[in-house]
């Protein structure tokens, strides 16, 4: 039997000669906690992290490949549940073998590390505790379809084979304990085993303990990573939530709420049985039962590992004795309270699938030619969640290009509270309505205190137009400044500020269009201060350009990141010299915090704040409502009393109930899972990993932006500079045929636009650098 074999014992150097020659990574090895296998952390020398598993030479080697097995299933039909991936061998296999000096063979794999902390050393908050039993129900799912001839192993941790401990009761220490688990395993023969085989089974992790999950650290918990599938089994579904549930148990007045919590979300997901639930309670007691047992029973026969054995041990011995105390009934009340029948809605109506082809001539057909599609091979996506969107065949791509939802896609809170306004009441801003002064309050909060009037949209667009109304009302004049490859929005009057977007529509004579200010590309040997002189003058060279046809300026709109210019990061110093000479001219300094705000940066709430600058006017669009119709245009006081007294504002949905209930949600999620604090630690980790990937390919020319809002631009050849649009076309494609969806920016469209939503996690970026790297050595060779 595996148990009784020890774990293997390496030495760390021999740890790093197995990674180099196996798998080509040469790095430093630390050792990992385990309990019949050997892991070791493997720090390569380029940054990137694994885990060598070193399998007990006593592991049938069908086992490993049961494993390896549901791995690859898993990262195929649902790469979004956080499970290792295995990297090859220099051969191309899944393991290797290795020998010691006697002759022995040990199983050897490399796997992804996968970032966070164990669940054993963080305090489990209640929406953590949900977030588990969901990831919980998506790997079981994922594994619905998956099965191995090595499922069906003898396995001691296996919840069927309960009445089979009885041999290992003697090794428990406390005489009651031994007796109360002795009766426990008796009872399980008689009445709980024979009910299980009425049960659906499938493959399941069987494994969900503390030490197995790995969450982030700080205010914003989520589970990133469930790891070690050794104890994976062919056995009821419902087994699989005990194993969970058992390590929610607690203390305090009510142990069971931990565990209804879990049971209860799991339920959700999906929804368990009534026999499944009649038999949970005592499942719950059959895991605490076998961690008693088992690890009793192993730290006697491996006295060196006793610590790492035991570290559930008593926790599980507690949670006995206060299962007891409830009493079979009382627990079993507890959860089916918890756990409501969910009904099932009537599937609708079938229809038959339209494949890419026949939508996009269908499309075509309907909405035209001016519409456009990302990807040669366009992307039918019908759900999305937190950072991926599924397409129709129920395959995930991690987005990692859409900063629309904000706090990723279709967030629970922010679904909630749009459907429980639009359930009550939705109307507009000429009844009164308190929500939309509380969320007015709740924004304004977040600037500057000259900054103290907002007025609600719908869009960017109109966001936008608004402010270039208000700056022409009360300035008197007509001009706008904007860059040459801008995107503020597409009405009549913001597409003339918008190149990017309408570059074929002939410009008026109101318009003056400036480079941006492009880092990459500035004469050898400009510093900073050069660079900001150089743009300032070119804005000089605007102003007088209108001044010369009649025309005075009434405004300078600026996206802070000059997102569709190329994603170029501004110079100190040259945002503040902007909006002294635009206000010397008469004008005012409108600041776009649609795509640059909202955190993206990191470092700072809004783009303009990173360089000391108070604008006259910031537009926000559909991140602040998570993809949801709504924007705001925020001002100064004196501003908005000049243009109230000339003409009013009336937009029937801006600032309707419905949209200001998920602009206020999405301010809750964003402050209690601190994504400002994602952005800066996530965002930090993408541009190391995107410089070290630079380091490899002579044709990323730089890397560029703060946060998550990364530009990275391709060039024939780093010296030369020489766009390489269609390389960036390659690449795009190339990352979404492999599950990975960015776009391209940029006049010459060479910049690779990197713009994920907030939740973005490290194990996502790993994903993402990952996916960058195939696909440009695909594009290359």
């Amino acid at each position: 039997m595996i148990l009784e074999s020890p774990a293997p014992s390496f030495e760390p150097e021999c740890a790093e000669t197995m990674a180099r020659e196996y798998f080509g990574i040469d790095g430093r090895a630390e050792p990992l906690g385990s309990e019949r296998d050997q892991n070791f952390s493997i720090l390569s020398s380029s940054g990137a992290r694994f885990v060598l598993k070193i399998s007990n030479p006593a592991e049938d080697p069908r086992a490993v490949e049961f494993e390896n097995a549901a791995l690859q299933h898993v990262a195929a039909v649902s790469p979004a549940v956080p499970v290792p991936r295995l990297r090859p061998t220099l051969s191309g296999s899944s393991v290797a073998r290795h020998r010691d000096d006697d002759g022995k063979l040990y199983l050897v794999r490399l796997i992804t590390w996968l970032a966070g902390v164990p669940l054993r050393q963080v305090k489990v908050s209640g929406a953590l505790r949900r977030q588990l039993a969901v990831t919980l129900a998506d790997l079981g799912r994922s594994l619905r379809g998956f099965f191995h001839p090595a499922a069906a192993k003898p396995l001691l941790w296996d919840m069927q084979q309960v009445a089979d401990l009885a041999g290992l009761l003697p090794h428990i220490g406390d005489e009651a304990l031994r007796e109360s688990c002795a009766g426990f395993v008796s009872h399980f023969g008689r009445e709980i085993r024979p009910a299980l085989a009425r049960l659906r089974s499938q493959v399941i992790y069987n494994d969900l303990n503390p030490s197995n999950v790995l969450v982030s650290v700080g205010p914003a918990q989520r589970v990133t990573g469930i790891v070690d599938f050794g104890d994976m089994v062919h056995g009821p579904l419902v087994c699989d939530v005990a194993v969970g549930a058992a390590y929610q148990l607690g203390g305090g007045e009510d142990p069971l709420a931990g565990a209804a919590e879990f049971v209860a979300a799991y339920h959700r997901e999906v929804p368990l049985e009534p026999e499944e639930l009649e038999l949970l309670p005592d499942l719950i007691a059959a895991r605490l039962v076998m961690t008693v047992a088992i690890t009793s029973w192993r730290a006697a026969r491996h006295p060196g590992n006793r610590e790492y054995i035991l570290r559930n041990a008593a926790a599980a011995a507690d949670g006995l004795r206060r299962l007891a105390e409830l009493g079979p009934d009382g627990a079993r009340d507890r959860l089916l309270a918890a756990c409501p029948p969910v009904p099932i809605a009537p599937a609708p109506p079938a229809s038959a699938p339209e494949d890419t082809g026949a939508l996009v001539r269908r499309r075509d057909a309907l909405l035209g030619p001016a519409y456009r599609l990302f990807y040669r091979n366009p992307l039918h996506a019908v759900r999305g969640e937190g950072v991926w969107l599924y397409d129709a065949d129920g395959r995930a791509y991690l987005d990692a290009y859409n900063n629309v939802p904000l706090v990723g896609h279709s967030h629970p809170q922010v679904v909630a509270a749009l459907a429980a306004q639009a359930a009550t009441l939705n109307t507009h801003t000429r009844y009164l309505h308190r929500a939309v002064l509380d969320y007015a309050e709740r924004l304004l909060s977040k600037f500057p205190a000259s900054l103290d009037r907002v007025m609600f949209g719908c869009t960017g667009t109109e966001a936008n137009d608004l402010a270039l109304r208000i700056a022409r009302a009360t300035t008197g004049h007509c001009g706008v400044i904007a860059t040459a490859w801008a995107y503020h929005g597409n009405s009549a009057t913001v597409a003339q500020v918008s190149p990017s977007y309408a570059s074929g529509e002939a410009r008026e004579d109101w318009v003056e269009l400036i480079p941006a200010p492009d880092t990459y590309r500035r004469p050898t040997g400009t510093d900073d201060a050069a660079l900001c002189a150089h743009w300032l003058a070119e804005l000089d060279a605007a102003i007088d350009r209108l001044t010369v046809r009649g025309i005075r300026p009434a405004a300078l709109i600026l996206d802070a990141g000059f997102t569709s210019d190329g994603m170029f990061l501004p110079p100190p110093g040259l945002l503040q010299g902007a909006a002294d000479r635009i206000r010397d001219a008469g004008g005012l300094y409108i600041a776009d915090e649609v795509q640059s705000g909202f955190g993206r940066f990191g470092k700072s709430l809004w783009g303009f704040e990173l360089h000391g600058v108070e604008p006259d006017v910031v537009t926000l669009g559909k991140p602040i409502g998570n993809g949801h119709p709504l924007s705001a245009t925020v001002i100064r006081s004196t501003l908005l009393d000049r243009f109230a007294e000339g003409t009013r504002y009336f937009n029937t949905f801006a600032g309707n109930p419905v949209s200001v209930a998920v602009g206020l949600a999405v301010l809750d999620v964003f402050e209690r899972e601190d994504l400002l604090e994602n952005s800066r630690s996530v965002g930090a980790y993408l541009h190391e990993q995107l410089r070290s990937t630079a380091a490899d390919f002579d044709v990323i020319g730089d890397v560029r932006g703060l946060g998550l809002f990364a530009g990275v631009e391709l060039v024939k050849d780093s010296r030369g500079r020489e766009w390489a649009t269609g390389l960036a076309a390659e690449v795009v494609n190339g990352m979404r045929e492999r599950g990975v969806l960015i776009s391209m920016i940029g006049p010459q469209t060479n910049v690779l636009k990197i713009r994920p939503p907030l939740p973005f996690g490290r194990e996502h970026v790993d994903q993402l650098i990952a996916t960058l790297r195939d696909s440009l050595q695909a594009a290359v060779s």
